[in-house]
């Protein structure tokens, strides 16, 4: 008979027991928690010796807390949280029946913590990086739902998002989480778990959970830190025979992220392995022999792509001694020469999708690896080279596999790309294979007429939408790598086949063409035509006059356009170093009729810094012609700039830029060191004296633009040169003396060196450096005085102008003072009787004393004055003069009378000269 008790009045319990009527209370989702103890109770009923054997009371208790905590549990609560994780996990040892309620808490932990106080992610960060720690711990406990729930609790807190508004207290952000995670040992905990674990279920799953934790790099690095990989590569092995491929494919995937976005340096050291390479490459070798599916395909084309992040960031990996590289370089070279090795005798290339990516991914491989000799043997050993030959054919020829036209366009374009790194180290292959034949053949079907429709899909197919533009880049860009190597054998055969010409007449199609892409290919062509003519005055001829009018056209281009990015800055340096390339004394005439020394003055006066140094380069060598020279002088810029000013502006701005002491109007002001730029000051300590490195004052000469400066005006004459205003004179002086000072750094540095290797010269010898230190100074004094001088002279000039101004101005107000002195005087004569009979009396005295004192002829003699006149000027150009000896003139005054005229009396007009 069963009895009935009363649980609320049960004896000896602590006031912490958690009653039936309290679980009952709970209510289903209560929004804000205000300082709430229920997780207080349910650790005190674990915890608390009267009520830690109700095991039923203890899970209806967490099954209602879980309940209650549905949205996920408070920061605030974490330690509380642990603590009961803590309970459930040491009652495991001796009741598997707590597994249920423990899943349960730990679910709850898979949803982002709650903030009671927006400062709550700041104040528990350190917690909850402990709590994290100390669940993922929990991974270790011999039971799959545990170790599944921990798996989904970290997965869902790092890949969840979590809503930034919601009702209700607000979660912890995504990034929180997420940084939390990463910050935590959490990734090790589960990589050192994954060690120790064979293939089953939870194995999957915590590969599945790393899947997504291997996209940051920080876990990367994390699980390299434990030798996983090894694990993950031979499980991947293993499971390639399976029928079930979910595990394969998560491996393949996990060691793809890892390889990818791991730290270089560790990548490198773990994928060393030789037992991780050998699953890789046994796992591939089988999916290219029995790879039949879809599917299958797929994940081949995967473990590929694994082995090609592998090659990439290990090159020092064991790929050769695995048969790695063997097998891609059959499987690159099965479609087009048919082996009848074990592994690709049954494999078929078939112009699909997948097949397609694989084999552009095996060529991408063996292009990373072709530049190791012995990996490089084994792909010519396996046809590589004869295989890529195959795509070097026009497009309408017949390929060896019935790719389509897209394929056949993109996988030629990449047969260019990789012929462009391969060929330079296989330059015999290359000639066996006729690369110089075939090479021309296909550019001259790319520039020629003929219509084409290029699709233009791949990478290499930029601007190749319907035109032979790609073609032609890539053709161009390997005859550009094969001619560098400057092996003579071959680059003969190319001049034999007339390659000079058809460059010549690519560039006379394309040379008025604003594409980027077209821009970079005569670049190409450029550089082609400098190295093939450089040494050889027979190919230079063959350049010929048309190709020096195109050069010119080239740099006659609007030098506005050097800092257009769009490539022009690319084609003006190409087109000068094929000016100084390949103009010689058969066609420099024409180049000089056709204005090339002032083209190329222009350009310098007009390019960007970076480009002054190999343009003077360039006049300098054709300076040597004496031709030149007039053609240099007679040269006038903006501004009738002389070429001489112009040399040093470009002077001054050179020393600027290397910092070199000068005072205003640069005068110099280290007497010792008068070119000395700040590189050289800052590497004053000279190294071992037996050293065959060159010194800081040798290397100064190649590094700036001053030695070319001094030489071509040398070339011109000092004393030749056109009138320079003081400040370009005392920059001359400099120039001038570059030598000097370059011979007298040179000697100084012998002194330097010979002071730190602590050698003691004999007597005649530290007598004779004494000398020379003298000589040098006293040269360089001498010229910073004669600066001075010139600057002098120049003040005193300015002084003079100055003065002349002044007195011009003196005189300028003289005459306005005279000019003043005279209204002044004729308002007195007109206002003052007086002062009009002073004035009067003054120009009659004047006009007497103007008289000559020779004796006049006899004769009649007119009188000059009229009397009663009142005026002391004249009153017109004529005057009347009666005929009689008393000749009668009206008064002009109105109050005198007039004298009467008598009526036979006559007047005559007599003209005052």
């Amino acid at each position: 008979m069963t009895q009935s008790i009363n649980v609320e009045h049960l004896p000896l319990m602590s006031s912490n027991t958690l009653y039936d009527t309290n679980l009952n209370n709970f209510t289903e989702r209560n929004p804000v928690i205000p300082a709430d103890t229920t997780l207080e109770k349910v650790l005190g009923l674990l915890t608390d010796p009267h009520s830690s054997k109700l095991k039923e009371r203890h899970q209806k208790a967490i099954k209602k807390v879980c309940k209650k905590y549905s949205d996920g549990f408070y920061l605030k609560d974490l330690s509380l949280v642990s603590e009961i994780l803590q309970q459930l996990t040491e009652r495991l040892d001796f009741d598997k029946d707590y597994v249920a309620s423990l899943v349960q808490i730990i679910m709850l932990c898979g949803k982002s913590f709650l903030k009671e106080k927006c400062s709550d992610d700041v104040e528990f960060e350190e917690s909850y990086l402990l709590f994290l720690n100390k669940l993922v711990q929990n991974v270790a406990i011999p039971n799959d739902m545990i170790q599944i729930a921990i798996t989904h609790a970290i997965g869902n807190l790092y890949c969840t998002p979590v809503p930034i508004y919601s009702e209700g207290p607000q979660s912890c952000l995504h990034e929180y989480n997420i940084k939390a995670i990463e910050d935590s040992n959490i990734v090790q905990y589960f990589a050192e778990e994954l060690k120790k674990m064979e293939d089953n279920a939870v194995y999957q799953e915590i590969l599945h959970l790393l899947l997504f934790l291997s996209l940051s790099s920080s876990n990367c690095n994390s699980i390299l830190h434990i030798d996983v990989i090894d694990v993950i590569a031979m499980n991947m092995h293993v499971s390639s025979r399976l029928p079930e491929k979910k595990l394969l494919q998560l491996s393949v995937e996990v060691l793809w992220n890892i390889a990818e976005y791991g730290d270089p340096k560790r990548v490198q050291e773990k994928f060393n392995s030789e037992a991780c390479i050998n699953a890789v490459t046994q796992t591939f070798s089988y999916f290219i022999k029995n790879a039949k599916t879809n599917h299958e395909i797929q994940l081949r084309n995967d473990i590929m792509s694994v082995a090609h992040v592998i090659i990439t960031k290990a090159p020092k990996a064991p790929i050769i001694e695995c048969g790695l590289v063997k097998a891609i370089s059959l499987v690159a070279t099965q479609a087009e020469l048919n082996h009848t090795d074990e592994l690709v005798q049954n494999f078929l290339m078939r112009p699909s999708a997948e097949d397609f990516e694989l084999k552009k991914l095996v060529w991408t491989s063996l292009i990373q690896v072709c530049r190791n000799d012995a990996m490089r043997e084994i792909m010519m050993g396996c046809g590589f080279m004869d295989m890529l030959f195959n795509y070097i054919k026009p497009n309408d020829s017949i390929c060896s596999v019935s790719w389509t036209s897209a394929q056949y366009e993109e996988l030629q374009l990449q047969a260019l790309a990789s012929l462009e790194t391969l060929a330079p180290y296989c330059l015999g292959e290359y000639m066996i294979n006729h690369g110089n034949t075939r090479l021309l053949l296909l550019l001259e079907w790319a520039y020629n007429d003929a219509i084409f429709s290029g699709h233009g899909n791949s990478f290499y197919s930029e601007g190749g939408y319907r035109t032979k533009i790609a073609q032609l880049r890539y053709t161009v860009r390997v005859l550009l790598a094969v001619v560098r190597c400057q092996v003579e054998s071959v680059t003969e055969d190319l001049c034999d086949q007339a390659l000079i010409d058809s460059l010549v007449q690519i560039l006379s199609l394309y040379k008025k063409e604003e594409i980027m892409i077209e821009l970079g290919i005569l670049s190409n062509i450029l550089l082609i035509l400098s190295i093939l003519c450089e040494h050889d005055s027979h190919r230079k001829e063959m350049f010929g006059n048309q190709g020096i009018s195109i050069l010119l056209e080239f740099l006659s281009t609007d030098q506005s356009r050097c800092t257009s990015h769009l490539g022009y800055q690319k084609l003006l340096l190409s087109a000068v170093n094929a000016i100084w390339c390949c103009v010689s004394d058969i066609n420099h005439d024409h180049f000089l009729e056709h204005g090339g020394i002032p083209i190329l003055l222009d350009l310098l006066a007009k390019c960007p810094p970076s480009m002054q140094n190999l343009v003077l380069g360039a006049i300098l060598d054709l300076s040597e012609d004496s031709k030149s020279v007039s053609h240099i002088v007679t040269w006038r810029g903006q501004k009738q700039k002389s070429v001489v000013s112009l040399l040093i502006e470009l002077w001054v701005e050179e020393e600027e830029s290397l910092g070199v002491k000068r005072g205003k109007k640069n005068v110099i002001v280290d007497i010792e060191n008068p070119l000395s730029s700040f590189e050289q000051y800052t590497t004053k300590s000279p190294t071992n004296a037996l050293s065959s490195s060159p010194s800081s004052a040798i290397l100064d000469v190649s590094d700036n633009m001053r030695c070319k400066i001094f030489a071509l005006i040398h070339r011109i004459g000092f004393d030749k040169l056109p009138p320079l205003t003081p400040n370009e004179q005392v920059t001359l002086t400099v120039i001038e003396s570059y030598l000097d000072f370059k011979v007298g750094e040179v000697w100084q540095e012998i002194a330097n060196e010979i002071e730190v290797d602590n050698i003691i010269p004999i007597q005649s010898d530290r007598d004779g450096l004494v000398e020379i230190k003298d000589i040098i100074l006293a040269k360089n004094e001498a010229v910073r005085r004669h600066q001075h001088e010139i600057l002098r002279a120049k003040s005193s000039q300015e002084y003079e102008i100055e003065q002349e101004c002044y007195n011009e101005i003196k005189e300028n107000f003289k005459q306005w003072e005279l000019q003043e002195a005279s209204r002044l005087d004729f308002i007195n004569r007109t206002s003052d009787f007086e002062a009009l009979q002073l004035s009067k009396e003054r120009k009659t005295l004047m006009a007497e004393k103007s008289k000559p004192e020779i004796p006049v002829s006899p004769g009649i003699e007119h009188g000059t004055l009229l009397k009663m006149l009142t005026t002391t000027v004249h009153s017109g150009r004529h005057i009347n003069v009666p005929l009689s000896d008393k000749p009668t003139v009206a008064s002009p005054h109105p109050i005198l009378p007039a004298i009467p005229r008598s009526e036979s009396s006559q007047t005559s007009a007599i003209l005052l000269e």
